[in-house]
């Protein structure tokens, strides 16, 4: 919801923006300040519309409709605090040799370093 906000607020501020590029006579025929462009100035109304055109999507991307299921397909939960723990699957002998496994694969210290 906050990024409808977002980009609504974008949209309205950037198609205000690229009105004023276009027609700086604002409305009722106020005059506003031109806006500088600087060595763009020949590129005006391209700026202007394009800037507009971007204001215009940022406006429709947040009033419209997005697509997709409107609820979650719920799978199971992936904790279960009331679950019973499970048994063992096999049981092992006490007696067995016990057997070290390195986890890692960094090489083993020697005494050069």
């Amino acid at each position: 919801m906050g990024a409808r906000i977002l980009s609504f607020l974008l949209g309205v501020m950037l198609s205000g923006i690229g009105w004023a590029i276009v027609d700086p006579k604002g409305p009722a025929g106020a005059r506003l300040g031109s806006l500088d462009l600087g060595m763009f100035e020949g590129h005006r109304a391209f700026i202007g519309w394009g800037v507009l055109a971007l204001g215009i999507v940022a406006l429709l991307s947040a009033v419209l409709p997005r697509d997709g299921p409107k609820t979650r397909a719920k799978g199971p939960p992936a904790v279960s605090f009331d679950a019973e723990p499970e048994a063992p699957a096999e049981v092992h002998d006490a007696e067995a040799p016990v057997r070290s496994v390195r986890l890692s694969s960094a090489p083993t210290p020697s005494a050069l370093w």
